[in-house]
This record gives C-alpha cells, sequence and structure tokens, in this order.
C-alpha cells in the first residue's frame, strides 16, 4: 500500500532482473485500474495553467520526477504533492514505475503533446435532409474518441431510420489526431463543433441541425449551442452526458493518493479540466440566466442506472423543457455500464425517437 516502505535490502544483493520487472508491472497493473481517478489532478493542472501559473507540457517523461517540482505551483494541493512523491519513490525506489505509466498510456491512447489546429476531423458531409428528416444530425464523441468509431455505433442505426448523419473528430492533438476529447473545450473542440455546424449548414441548406453528445460529448454540445452557435442547433440529445452540475462526481474535489503518478499524464486531459465546477468554462456556459440550457432548443437527457460514472443523478440537471429519460424506466432495463450506452438497442432507440424518428424500446 502507499504509505508502506519497501523492506529493506541486504548489501551487495539486487533482486533479480525478472522479479523487479514483476513486481513493477504488479504495481502498474493496480495504478492502472485507478486511471479514471487521475481527472482530479488533471483539473488542478488545467486550472493552474488557465491561471498563468504552469506552462502546458508537451510529451510527460516520468511522472515521478515531475510531481515534486509541481507541488510548489499547483495552490492547495502543493501540500499534498510532495509528500505523494516521496511515497511513490519509496513504492518504487529502483524508478521503474513511471517510466512504466507512461508507455503504458501512450501504448493505450496515444501520446499527447501541442494541440491541433481548430478544424474537426474525419467530417464528411455525404447526405442530404429529406422532408420527413429535415435537419442533419451530428454525433459529439466523447473523451479517447473520434468520429470514425462513434459513426457505427450511434450513427448507423440513426442513418437506418434515414437521417443524414455526420460525425467528426473533436478536440484531438496535432500528433495524434485519432484521439479526440483531449484538448480544449473552450480553445479547440467547442470552435471546431462550431465550424462543423456551418459547413454541415452550408452544404445542405438546412437552418438548423441537431446534436447527440456522449459523455464528455454532451458538454461540447451543450456549451457550443448555447455560447457559440445560438439558434443554430434545434435539439441536443444527451448519451450519459455531463451538464456541469456541482453534484456530477465527475471531478472528484479530494485527490486520490494512489493516482498522483498517474494525473501528470492526464495533465494534458484540458477538455476534462474545464469540466471542473467554478472553471471559466462552465461559468460561461452556465452563464447569467446559471443553467447549461438555451430557451427554445429541446433537450434530451438519456441515463441508465447501470452507468457508475455519470448515473440519472448525476447526469440530470432540471430545466424548462428539458426531458429526462432513465433506460430502465423507459425499456425495462439499460446498458450496465457508461461505455455501453453507445452500442444498447434501447439507448438507440431512445436517441432516434428523441429526434422525431421510431423511437420504441
Amino acid at each position: 500500500m502507499l504509505g508502506s516502505r519497501t523492506p529493506a535490502r541486504s548489501p551487495g544483493r539486487r533482486p533479480a532482473r525478472g522479479s523487479t520487472r514483476r513486481s513493477a508491472r504488479s504495481r502498474l497493473a493496480g495504478a492502472l485500474a485507478a486511471l479514471p481517478l487521475a481527472i482530479p489532478l488533471a483539473a488542478a493542472v488545467g486550472s493552474a495553467q488557465a491561471a498563468g501559473d504552469l506552462a502546458p507540457r508537451a510529451h510527460a517523461q516520468s511522472p515521478l520526477d515531475q510531481l515534486g517540482p509541481l507541488a510548489g505551483q499547483l495552490g492547495p494541493l502543493a501540500g499534498q504533492l510532495g509528500p505523494l512523491a516521496d511515497q511513490l519513490r519509496d513504492l518504487d525506489p529502483a524508478g521503474e514505475l513511471g517510466p512504466y505509466v507512461t508507455e503504458a498510456l501512450n501504448g493505450i491512447n496515444g501520446p499527447i503533446g501541442a494541440p491541433g489546429p481548430p478544424a474537426a476531423v474525419d467530417a464528411p458531409v455525404t447526405c442530404r435532409p429529406t422532408p420527413a428528416r429535415p435537419r442533419p444530425v451530428i454525433l459529439v464523441h466523447g473523451t479517447f474518441d473520434n468520429g470514425a468509431n462513434t459513426l457505427p455505433r450511434l450513427g448507423e442505426p440513426l442513418r437506418r431510420q434515414g437521417f443524414c448523419v455526420v460525425a467528426p473528430t473533436l478536440g484531438a492533438y496535432a500528433d495524434n489526431p485519432a484521439r479526440g476529447g483531449l484538448d480544449s473545450i473552450v480553445a479547440a473542440a467547442g470552435p471546431q463543433l462550431a465550424g462543423v455546424i456551418d459547413h454541415v449548414r452550408a452544404v445542405t441548406g438546412a437552418p438548423q441541425v441537431d446534436l447527440v453528445g456522449y459523455s464528455q460529448g454532451a458538454a461540447i454540445a451543450g456549451y457550443t449551442t448555447k455560447v457559440l452557435r445560438p439558434g443554430a442547433v434545434a435539439n441536443v440529445v444527451s448519451v450519459g452526458g455531463y451538464w456541469g452540475a456541482d453534484n456530477s462526481g465527475l471531478i472528484p474535489h479530494q485527490l486520490p493518493r494512489e493516482i498522483a503518478g498517474l494525473g501528470l499524464w492526464a495533465a494534458n486531459l484540458r477538455g476534462l479540466a474545464e469540466l471542473s465546477p467554478g472553471s471559466p468554462m462552465i461559468t460561461a456556459w452556465y452563464g447569467l440566466d446559471r443553467t447549461p440550457f438555451l430557451p427554445g432548443v429541446g433537450y434530451t437527457l438519456i441515463a441508465t442506472r447501470g452507468d457508475h460514472l455519470l448515473p440519472p443523478e448525476r447526469s440530470f440537471v432540471p430545466g424548462p423543457g428539458v426531458r429526462w429519460v432513465v433506460t430502465e424506466d423507459a425499456c425495462g432495463g439499460g446498458p450496465n455500464s457508461h461505455g455501453g450506452m453507445v452500442v444498447d438497442g434501447r439507448t438507440h432507440a431512445l436517441v432516434a425517437g428523441a429526434l422525431g424518428g421510431a423511437g420504441g424500446c
């Protein structure tokens, strides 16, 4: 456990190389299991960057080596990060865990570094609206995802009902364009989505579009609809989405001790950092009327009790005319995970119904 000391070694003896690697990999497995909890430190680093106290990083090197220097720059967390670095070095005196963590994370999600240009990726408009389906549908993916993955999961069921569907990749970094939802919503993903909306309207001649956002994509869709393109969006459908509520639990306020090393790699998740309650992005989104919703837009928020990241009580935010749909109540059952929502037929039916298609479960 963290905080415990590594047993003293006998003078002149070193553990066998194979056993050292197995031990490091065993510790890595436990660390990776805590990866979803790395978000709090990402939020802290993002806030520090926004305040100008911490320059954005390029590629992570050794997370353990960076904890100490960062400790003096992260305000309220400064008193925690230094001891955390010491505890992790006690756990990993040979210095092997940091590179393993970074290599594994980069292998899973690709290295992340400099932000990409403000243009969406792979969003061809090859369809046209019809009298029965007058508005194009733009899919907005979640963190680490992209349009190519989202189109077959959420888009094809809509296409089969005659919808014109477009699936861009938003918020990707230049050196890893296949992984979206990482860069800033305010500076990257939001303006990129606004550009896609403009392009789709120009190509199709449709006066308005509909947006379907999954997970973080719901926040990108909601922010863009209200702040960047008011009047251009008719309906927003949220699938397991985040709407900036203080009680969402997506960004815990306490830094879990177990994920200090991983959090530094996550520091480049600028889009997630902006979802911290009270961030400039949330403040701009909610505005003076203190709501994420824009009057005149139809909002449908879909959630499932099987989603332990954003279940209904964390995903739903009240608003005039906002429709809440719990899959278990509407369909007699639902997906059993956050990721399962985008591949579940019941979710597909509810999304189609919210957009005016056949919506029976």
